[in-house]
């Protein structure tokens, strides 16, 4: 058996890999091979794989993790275990990274006895055994972050120690390849540029060794402001003198690395790509660093960096955050705020995304600000995290993102100075000087004549008001066309006189340097460019620049969409933002390129252009979310649409954009909720909620609520303003329905009391009986059974009617779930078998985990806890299939309740714990309080009284909390049952 963790974490037996059933054992593993052979204690696992979250409960999670990796390998002696703790039983050559170090160094001894081609050769076998970074994908556990940082730097010494024994043995020209390659993925190591320059030189290639000299010191001045090192430059003066033999100057021995700072359980990386090229920012940059490195232990440290648009705040804080990562080990947290735009980031959605990137499901995410910034803060309170808030509008926007625990930094942008905010050290950023704006201008060109401080360079630097973005725009219009003179660009600058009012500087102003840009564009160019400016998401899709130029699949018109975005991508007026969770890849727009694309529409575009343009956008949209929900529910199915203008983007292009619908749906979040936005700004009222209920399937299984009440509500004044009364019900009903999703029906009543009655005025059948559905609902959970019942069979005929087969179903197990609630297991078996027929001919994996779901309670009712059991696996093997969290919770639980019928007790301790875990933190009341009922249950069986009784006094709370006066009563019955007698076993669920 051999365990590999130099690359991905694996097991191979009998030259087959050995599949790991989980992520916490593949950390279990890693633990164990970092001790290598010595024993690591209980105490130390749970801390590296739990922290203190799972609290008393630690210690049996890490027994059942340990039996359940030694069942994996099938070899249980392999993981040994005594009073001290666990250790992994191994020889050295069966670990790869054992076996490394041990090859490793006795690589070393055999080449210090004077054996350089047996050193080479064991060099060799130790660096083949690497396919990737150590424990690759596990850095979120902090011990093993550590653990592959330093065999890394091992890595790299050990593969530098082989080059200088080939370099010994004469291989010159056998490893310039590979030095050339290390000193392009790092061009500022100064050893690598030295070998390089020796095996250059002994190969004969002289002048190739000089120009290596060269290009490094460019680097090095450039970057570091620094002149190379004594050996370099001994280096360079021995090949230019031509000796004989050139070597490696000695060089002092190198300090040890610092050891990473431990991490938190999950340390998000939100930061965008840092710009390589930033110059004339040395100052501000080293002031910036210092002053987050160095912050006081009393509070969290905050800079504020001011400045015009375009002046360069996000790439020197992005600069500056990259180079502090080691600093923030438990993460770096972004987020653009949006300050310049007309409709800033609200912080609680700021909030919402920090806390998903800590860790926190969006169903445990609270709805308003103030709880969400508690929530935020307390975790944050012990971490040294980064928070970077990019454009920000004022004080009131930035405070509640600001975290309290000491050990964390805060950087923000805006264009005006926040002097309001209390403790921030401030940064005013100005234009660049003339000599940076030259040397810019030189680097993005490559041009000679800009590369040094020329008069022409200069003037063109003037006439860019040495704001960098102006810079970056107008070298690259000379990069790309070579043909062009510098005079040339200068008089076509010089000529320009429509500026950007708001942004000038002195006599000049950005506009000029855009203007250039788009006026170098073909006229389907100059056309999307425009349209992209009415864009507004923070990034796109290529399909968004099809729909704006309405080049669909039938289209005549010349020219290709994506041809022609990645024309302004070459021209940089649209950046390239990297491939989305599907692959596709996405673009963004600078927001003063946005702000001058708008402007450029208002004068260019002929009247109603803008509006057609909004209008095939968000039909876009609406079309595919509606296949996205076809392919998920397997017809229109729970959904209303109504007769809004759609925008077909061509079956192939469908295809691969949908291939996976949630994952499309997921990545096009911001797109659909700007797209609601906008078609209710333009009064499309019957688009609009459309769309807005149509974009509930994502909302809904994400968990995105606030995505869910803003589209709505949006949706819902548009059709108000517009008179439009199928779409006001339509609202309202999805207002209800996310009150009963989040399960506060008494919120939801008025909602669906509204929307039955319009939908009623307009003959609209099918939203009658969606609406009547899950008025039924709130009927049951308020304890009128029969009540509920008739609303329920009312539904169900009209959804039979209008062929809605998923609400159907919905409905059948609704009404199966009160008789089985009433003890009328004959009534709900037959519904339930019918509703699992249907849920299984649409292919809806999560309609049948439901009905099986409900066939489980139905089985726990009839005592039969074999077939509940049966049950409630599948109910988990489907949802863990699906990703779907709060339907694992419900197969654990029910699970648990199985085994605690059958008497398994322990086994239903161990379930009921996993449930009542998982349910907390996923926000699930209505599963915790029943998680609570059975522990409660248990524990009395135990004979645990004072647990009991704190479990089971919970549960009726909590219960009585939610509404559910059926499920309170039970809880009661159990608590009556605990005074009455102790032995009474417990009755199923």
């Amino acid at each position: 058996m051999r365990f590999q963790v130099l690359g991905d974490v694996t097991i191979v037996a009998d030259e087959r890999p050995v599949p790991l059933s989980s992520r916490r054992q593949e950390q279990l593993l890693a633990l164990l091979v970092c001790a290598r052979g010595r024993i690591v204690t209980a105490e130390t696992l749970i801390d590296a794989l739990w922290g203190e979250r799972l609290g008393p409960r630690a210690g049996k999670n890490l027994r059942v993790l340990v039996h359940r990796l030694r069942r994996t390998l099938d070899a249980p002696e392999r993981i040994r275990h005594d009073r001290s703790g666990y250790t992994l039983s191994a020889r050295p050559e069966e670990v790869d990274a054992w076996h490394f170090a041990d090859l490793a160094e006795l690589a070393r001894r055999t080449l210090n006895q004077g054996e350089p081609e047996a050193a080479s050769a064991l060099q060799r076998e130790a660096l083949a055994l690497w396919n990737g970074r150590a424990f690759s994908g596990l850095d979120d556990v902090a011990q093993l972050a550590e653990a592959a940082e330093r065999l890394e730097q091992d890595r790299r010494r050990l593969l530098t120690e082989r080059i200088d024994t080939d370099l010994a043995l004469g291989r010159h020209a056998e490893v310039i390849p590979e030095l050339l390659s290390m000193l392009a993925e790092d061009p500022l190591v100064e050893s690598t540029a030295a070998r390089l320059m020796v095996a250059m030189h002994r190969a004969g290639l002289r002048t190739e060794a000089l120009e290596t000299y060269r290009r490094t010191r460019a680097v090095l001045t450039e970057e570091l402001g620094l002149e190379p090192g004594p050996q370099l430059r001994a280096l360079e003066q021995a090949i230019l003198r031509g000796d004989a033999r050139v070597d490696l100057a000695p060089r002092p021995e190198a300090a040890p690395a610092p050891v990473p700072s431990p991490v938190a359980p999950v340390a998000p990386s939100l930061l965008p790509a840092g710009v390589g090229d930033l110059t004339g920012r040395d100052t501000e940059l080293r002031w910036l660093v210092s002053v987050l490195r160095d912050r006081p232990a009393a509070a969290p440290v905050i800079c504020a960096v001011s400045g015009m648009p375009g002046v360069g705040k996000s790439a020197l804080v992005l600069r500056a955050a990259h180079d502090l990562r080691d600093a923030f080990p438990d993460g770096q947290l972004y987020v653009n705020l949006r300050g310049a735009g007309a409709e800033p980031v609200e912080p609680s959605h700021a909030l919402s995304r920090f806390l998903r990137a800590l860790g926190v499901a969006g169903t445990a995410i609270p709805d308003g600000l103030d709880e969400r910034a508690e929530v935020f803060r307390a975790h944050l309170s012990d971490r040294r995290v980064l928070v970077l808030l990019d454009d920000a509008a004022n004080e009131a926007q930035v405070e509640p993102l600001i975290p309290a625990g000491n050990g964390c930094a805060v950087v923000i942008t805006s264009r005006g100075a926040l002097t309001a905010l209390p403790g921030a050290q401030r940064l005013a950023l100005g234009v660049l000087g003339n000599a940076a704006a030259v040397r810019l201008l030189g680097t993005i060109t490559g041009r000679a004549e800009l590369a040094s401080d020329t008069a022409s360079a200069r003037r063109l630097a003037e006439l860019c008001g040495h704001l960098p973005l102006a810079l970056r725009i107008a070298g690259a219009r000379l990069a790309a066309r070579p043909h062009w003179s510098v005079d040339r660009l200068l008089s076509r600058l010089t000529a320009e006189h429509d500026r950007l009012d708001e942004l000038t500087h002195g006599t000049l102003s950005v506009r000029a340097s855009l203007a250039l840009g788009y006026s170098g564009l073909d006229e389907p160019g100059r056309t999307l460019f425009r349209r992209l400016g009415l864009v507004d998401t923070p990034d796109f899709a290529g399909w968004v620049a099809a729909a704006l130029l309405d080049m669909g699949p039938h289209a005549t018109g010349p020219g290709d969409a994506e041809e022609i975005l990645e024309g302004l991508v070459e021209a940089r007026l649209v950046d390239y933002a990297g491939p989305d969770g599907t692959g596709e890849p996405r673009y963004r727009v600078h927001d003063l390129v946005r702000l001058h694309a708008r402007e450029r529409a208002e004068t260019d575009d002929p009247p109603g252009a803008t509006t057609a343009a909004l209008t095939r956008l968000a039909g876009g949209y609406l079309a595919l979310a509606e296949r996205a929900h076809r392919r998920q529910y397997g017809g229109d199915y729970t959904v209303l649409h109504g007769d809004g203008p759609r925008w077909d983007c061509g079956e192939a292009t469908s295809d691969r954009l949908l291939a996976d619908p949630s994952g499309w749906l997921r990545g096009e979040r911001l797109g659909l909720v700007a797209a609601v936005e906008q078609a209710a700004r333009l009064d499309l009222s019957e688009l609009c909620w459309d769309l807005a209920m149509t974009a509930v399937t994502l909302f809904e299984a994400q968990g995105h609520f606030d995505d869910w009440r803003h589209t709505s509500e949006t949706a819902l004044a548009a059709a108000l303003r517009a008179g439009d009364r199928r779409g006001e019900a339509a609202m309202r009903y999805s207002l209800g329905t996310l009150a009963l999703f989040r399960q506060r029906y008494t919120d939801a009543r008025p909602y669906l009391e509204a929307a039955l009655p319009l939908f009623e005025a307009v003959d609209d059948r099918h939203g009658q009986a969606l609406t009547l559905r899950n008025a039924a609902l709130i009927e049951r959970v308020e304890g009128r059974a029969e009540t509920s019942l008739d609303s329920y069979r009312q539904a169900l005929r009209t959804l039979r009617e209008v062929g809605d087969r998923h609400a159907e179903a919905h409905v059948l197990g609704s009404m199966a779930q009160i008789h089985i609630e009433h003890d009328r297991p004959d009534a709900a078996a037959p519904l339930l078998e019918t509703a699992l027929t249907v849920y299984r001919d649409l292919g809806n994996t999560r309609g049948v985990a439901q009905i099986l779901n409900r066939l489980g309670l139905l089985h726990l009712r009839q005592n039969d806890p074999a077939r509940a059991k049966d049950a409630f696996e599948q109910v988990l093997v489907a949802a863990r299939t699906a990703g779907d969290r709060i339907g694992e919770a419900y197969g654990m639980l029910g699970m648990g309740e199985a085994e605690l019928l059958a008497g398994e007790l322990d086994h239903a301790a161990n379930l009921l714990d996993a449930a009542l875990l998982l349910a907390e933190g996923l926000g699930e009341p209505f599963v915790a309080a029943r998680a609570r009922l059975a522990c409660g249950r248990l524990a009395a069986e135990r004979g645990e009284r004072e647990l009991a009784v704190a479990m089971l006094d919970r549960a009726v709370r909590e219960f009585a909390d939610i509404g559910l006066p059926v499920w309170h009563e039970r809880a009661l019955d159990a608590r009556r049952a605990l005074d009455g007698t102790f032995s009474t076993p417990p009755t199923p669920c």
